[in-house]
């Protein structure tokens, strides 16, 4: 399994709770629809006068991964609506092999 991490901030906590509306009416939905595609998180933390946001998405191969984010795959994939609530962002991403890990299954 591959976790693909980006990050980013916004100016605050107002922009933070507009980040992950678009999140989650659009990131998740475009993600669903991917094959291989297995899991996502949105983090955040305040850093001063910003929020640090992270996400972390997981993949089933890097194949997967590129099926998401296509071939140029180390790059940030960012939506205009996305873009308008960040102060800044990483324009790289990073992908690590999930070597264990840990769901239970919800009953």
């Amino acid at each position: 399994m591959i976790a693909r991490s980006w990050q980013a901030r916004t100016r605050g906590p107002r922009e933070t709770a507009r980040y992950h509306e678009v999140f989650e009416s659009e990131v998740l939905e475009a993600l669903g629809g991917v094959a291989g595609f297995r899991g996502a998180c949105l983090l955040a933390r305040p850093t001063g006068a910003s929020v640090e946001i992270r996400t972390v998405t997981l993949f089933t191969s890097m194949d997967a991964v590129k099926a998401f984010a296509g071939e140029d795959h180390e790059r940030e994939r960012v939506t205009s609506p996305a873009r308008a609530t960040l102060l800044d962002s990483v324009p790289t991403v990073q992908h690590f092999e999930v070597l264990t890990g840990l769901w239970p299954s919800r009953g």
